[in-house]
């Protein structure tokens, strides 16, 4: 049964999978931007770079899972962290 989920969640994100993500079971982190990104402006509204990168991998995710007609739990899931805990282990930008 893991290997059914891990291989159809792969399948699913196959085009997004090292460049945005890396699910782990049904666990989706997105990747972070660089240290050296953080000051670049964009747009007329002048929001960093990093912020509608992140934005943008997000929505591409959550169209990736809409069109497979698979569902999240909003209360479960949290954007814009600079780490999170996968299976007791704390991952940030460090590793």
């Amino acid at each position: 049964m893991v290997a059914h989920m891990v291989n159809a969640m792969n399948n699913v994100l196959r085009n997004q999978i090292l460049n945005v993500t890396m699910s782990f079971l049904e666990d989706i982190p997105i990747k972070g931007c660089l240290e050296d990104s953080r000051d670049e402006k964009v747009g007329e509204d002048g929001w960093e770079r990093f912020i509608v990168d992140h934005i943008t991998d997000c929505k591409k995710i959550l169209e990736r899972l809409q069109g497979a007609w698979l569902t999240f739990s909003g209360e479960k899931s949290t954007f814009g962290k600079s780490e999170i805990l996968v299976v007791g282990h704390l991952c940030g930008p460090y590793g």
